[in-house]
């Protein structure tokens, strides 16, 4: 519609203002405008489209359908200026404030903590209230700007940085393989010792494949189960089994000699639906400058290649 051209942003913050207060004399008070150049304002958005978009009553005004449809559209567009005008102004300013940030008690830290003095020097202004969970969070209601989850991403409602696919290694101790040996195929494990995680929702399964094969399913037995991944990694570092377990969570003991991975030819995982490492944060938030600040911060800290996968 060519008359859609004519109309400005002024003139939509207007009309958008009528809609809400249902008054041109409600809103003249407040933009200290004279009601006449608010009605005036109208009417000419309404010869321009050739479309009446309010209805006129003694006391208040109210939208006709032309008017609903224009206006939820107006809102949008207004929005959007709005984020575009902040994003400039974010462009010459420094990251400041509290961002509220809640993150797996594990992962927070392994992999947030050791980074955190560098970014609060690099970021003097920021400030940072970290709670560290496992447990289910609802950013709209606790108030969280900034999650970190690892898991299966379903949630439509919140938006999300994936900084890397969760990867699960299988490992014992130099020790234990000397006495055992190293087991070359996935069926071999049922003659292993094997520390399995053991949750709310039973003793979790491993499966393993080769290539793009399909997944096959073992369940396996050992001296230990338990829900708290760090005991079953210290009994697989004395020696006591073979445990399965994110690359993010062992790589330490990989990298230290205390683990060593085997059946590396194999991919490894607990669950057949992908798993992602990710910052999430609600779809309905802009994302402000300084929780994007530490979200980019973090994705230079962990790297293209997360460093515990290197």
């Amino acid at each position: 519609m060519q008359g859609l051209n004519e109309l400005s942003f002024k003139a939509l913050r207007l009309f958008v203002a009528v809609l809400d207060l249902g008054s041109f004399s409600e809103v003249a008070r407040r933009e200290g405008l004279a009601p006449s150049s608010i009605s005036r304002q109208i009417q000419l958005m309404e010869h321009a489209l050739g479309q009446q978009l309010l209805y006129r009553h003694t006391r208040a005004v109210s939208p006709t359908e032309a008017g609903r449809l224009l206006g939820r559209h107006a809102r949008l567009m207004l929005q959007q200026l709005e984020a575009a005008g902040q994003a400039l102004q974010e462009q010459e300013s420094e990251p400041s404030g509290l961002v509220r940030i809640n993150a797996p008690m594990v992962f927070g830290q392994r992999h947030l903590s050791p980074w955190l003095g560098e970014l609060c020097r690099r970021y003097p202004k920021l400030q940072l209230d970290i709670q560290q969970t496992d447990t289910f969070v609802d950013p709209l209601q606790d108030g969280t700007d900034l999650l970190f989850r690892i898991g299966v991403l379903n949630d439509s409602s919140m938006q999300a940085r994936i900084f890397a696919p969760q990867r699960f290694r299988i490992a014992a101790s130099p020790a234990y393989l000397a006495r055992h040996g190293t087991p070359r195929h996935p069926d071999e494990l049922a003659s292993h010792q094997c520390l399995a995680y053991k949750g709310i929702t039973g003793q979790q399964r491993w499966f393993f494949r080769k290539g793009q094969g399909d997944w096959t399913p073992y369940s396996v037995r050992g001296p230990i189960t338990g829900n708290h991944a760090d005991t079953l990694t210290h009994a697989a570092e004395q020696g006591l089994g073979l445990v399965v377990f994110p690359s993010w969570l062992i790589g330490e003991g990989l990298r230290a000699g205390t683990l060593r991975a085997v059946l590396t030819e194999y991919d490894v995982a607990t669950t057949l639906e992908p798993q992602q490492i990710a910052a999430l944060w609600p779809g309905s938030r802009r994302l402000s400058l300084k929780v994007r600040t530490v979200i980019d911060y973090f994705v230079e800290c962990f790297g293209q290649v997360p460093y515990w996968d290197r």
